[in-house]
């Protein structure tokens, strides 16, 4: 079908309705996660018997946590990319719509890995759990270098090369540190689960130098902004 030809003054009201729909995706998401988070049943319930399940649940809470904490990270990372979007086209919108589609798995891959979670023998709830997580970070990386690409005529300026990397690079600190977390998870199990804990430090200052240099390109290239 061909792309449909806007009038100008609905531009901006159409790339909204992209953006609505994707933040009412993702408030979805991160909903469709706690439900998935089951209050306890206790047949006798007394105090130390509650606590006895509460404390069964610990990994099941820290995988809760860090879905929740992952699925605000794409969210917040779709909020920058979008920042420099001022057109769009059929291929963005396929694309996000692809990005969705990863991030909605995630509520039912953090339930499977949720449901499994004191079962730490099993490594297939985790690692379908680490494909999802890949799958979303390389949907991100796509949107991004199309976004990025001057080719496309989208963006509101053009964006430095080194900023185009950086974003690359955070995308790829949450795969590698989960694939990282699954490799370490066939031989600890628990250890392994806890590596992705590290991500926002390694966001935070591993990250420091590379950002220090976009942001400084990106002004000298565009000072206006």
């Amino acid at each position: 079908m061909a792309e449909v030809g806007h009038n100008e003054n609905k531009l901006h009201f159409q790339l909204d309705r992209i953006s609505f729909f994707t933040d009412g995706v993702f408030a979805i998401a991160i909903t469709l996660l706690v439900i998935e988070f089951k209050v306890p049943v206790v047949e006798h319930p007394t105090d130390s018997a509650l606590w006895g399940k509460l404390s069964h649940m610990g990994l099941q809470l820290l995988g809760f946590l860090i879905s929740f904490a992952i699925v605000g990270y794409y969210w917040s990372v779709h909020h920058r990319i979008f920042g420099y979007v001022e057109k769009y086209n059929a291929r963005l919108i396929w694309l996000n719509l692809m990005f969705l589609f990863s991030v909605v798995l995630l509520p039912f891959t953090s339930g499977l890995l949720g449901e499994y979670a004191s079962e730490t023998h099993l490594h297939l709830p985790y690692g379908i759990y680490v494909a999802n997580i890949c799958f979303t970070a390389i949907m991100n990386a796509l949107l991004w270098f199309y976004v990025s690409n001057p080719k496309h005529h989208i963006l509101t300026h053009t964006i430095s090369r080194e900023r185009i990397l950086l974003g690359f690079y955070f995308t790829l600190v949450v795969p590698v540190l989960f694939t990282i977390s699954f490799i370490v998870s066939l031989y600890e199990p628990t250890l392994g689960r806890l590596i992705p804990i590290l991500i926002p430090f390694v966001l935070k200052y591993g990250m420091n130098g590379l950002s220090a240099r976009a942001t400084a390109k990106e002004i000298k290239s565009n000072p206006i902004d």
